[in-house]
Order: structure tokens, then C-alpha cells, then sequence
């Protein structure tokens, strides 16, 4: 709930159990997602074969280059620590919390920073907890700005994800054969990211599977 580096459990399954999940994803098709804070946690995914490290707040730089030369993605989702913080007044969190989550949060930054440096691949995850947490997914667009170009952020949020879910050509793309997702936006996201901060005001269309669930643009 709270990522603390101290925390007395620095890893929940043994090398064994990991290595056991990711033959069984990859029989089925699929692939393992670890939600992992810790430097040695991340270090045993790499090893088991975990395709992608989700946070990964208190790694080292050296494991960083170590998820590069094992082809693992890096999901940071900055948004969802955030919003702990902005609720601690709600919750009645401690300040030593509230102190160790921004902390964490910084942390995670530099990780974000030493990610592109080694060219981790870096995806757009949605751990957000319920339907009311979940619209301040876009704010995690907003938290990157610092730390990213509009276009690579966009790229995350596209085709960098696609390829973690294993829907490269299909998800994430304008092309014959894909899946016809489609968004329209009133402005530039790429010379100015904040348009996608306010979707109801700046969404003017969207298709999702060929088929339009919203169309405001006009016809000429």
C-alpha cells in the first residue's frame, strides 16, 4: 500500500514460484507483470523472465540497464502515488507517510530519467484503484512533462504499449488490419500535451473498433 525501501519484506516469492508464473503466462501465450518497488525484487523478475516492472521506485541505475539488456518495459504510473498524497487530509494518513510516498515519488523519477537514458521502453498503466481514482488517469500524462518529450509520452501511451501487450500493428497504430481506435483532437498534443488533459472540452471524436462512440466534428 505504502512502498517504504525499508520495509522489512524486500520480495514476496521465491525465485521458484517467479520462475514457475512466467512458464506458465508464456505456455498460454502471454507474459508476467510484476508490481515491484525494491532493487533485489526487480533483479529475481529479470531473472525469472517478467516482461514488465511496474514502479520500480527504489532501483538502482545499474538495474536499470539490467531490464534494457533483458527487453523488460517499465510502467512507472506516477499518478497513482500522487493521489494518495492528495487525499492524506481524507484519509488521516501520517506525515511520515505522506513524507515516504514523496519521497518515492522522487525516487521514481530518477528512474524514469535513468530509463530513458538506457532506452528502457517505458508504458502508460492505469494502477489506479476504482472508478473515481481512475479519472486522473490522463493526469499521468501531465506528471511525465518534466521528464519527457509530448512525443515520446504519447508514443508510451500508444505504441510503446501495444508492444508490451503484445498488439504491435493491431493496437496503437493507424493501419490496414488494426484495430480502427481512433482519436481526434482539437489541438496539437505533440507541441502542447495539455490538450489531452481536458477531453471533454478538447475530444471531438472518438472511434473505438471502426465504430464512433463520439463525433463533434462538423461536416463541410
Amino acid at each position: 500500500m505504502f512502498p517504504a525501501e525499508g520495509h522489512a519484506t524486500r520480495y514476496e516469492y521465491s525465485n521458484e514460484e517467479l520462475k514457475a508464473a512466467v512458464e506458465e503466462a508464456q505456455a498460454r501465450g502471454t507474459y508476467v507483470m510484476a508490481h515491484v518497488y525494491t532493487d533485489e525484487g526487480v533483479r529475481r523478475c529479470l531473472a525469472a523472465g517478467v516482461r514488465s516492472i511496474e514502479h520500480a521506485n527504489f532501483v538502482s541505475e545499474e538495474t536499470v540497464a539490467l531490464m534494457a539488456e533483458h527487453g523488460a518495459f517499465y510502467v512507472p504510473t506516477f499518478i497513482s502515488l500522487v493521489q494518495r498524497i492528495e487525499s492524506a487530509g481524507e484519509t488521516h494518513l501520517p506525515d511520515a507517510i505522506v513524507h515516504n510516498l514523496e519521497r518515492t515519488i522522487a525516487r521514481g523519477k530518477q528512474v524514469y530519467r535513468w530509463a530513458r537514458k538506457h532506452g528502457v521502453p517505458i508504458g502508460l498503466g492505469t494502477d489506479l484503484w476504482g472508478p473515481d481514482a481512475q479519472k486522473s488517469q490522463l493526469r499521468e500524462l501531465e506528471l511525465r512533462m518534466d521528464l519527457d518529450s509530448p512525443q515520446e509520452i504519447v508514443r508510451s501511451a500508444t505504441v510503446v504499449n501495444a508492444e508490451l501487450l503484445m498488439e504491435k500493428g493491431t493496437l496503437g497504430t493507424i493501419a490496414e488490419g488494426a484495430y480502427a481506435d481512433l482519436l481526434v483532437v482539437d489541438g496539437d498534443p505533440l507541441s502542447d500535451l495539455r490538450v489531452l488533459l481536458d477531453p471533454q472540452k478538447n475530444l471531438k471524436l472518438i472511434m473505438k473498433g471502426g465504430t464512433l462512440v463520439k463525433n463533434e466534428l462538423t461536416s463541410h
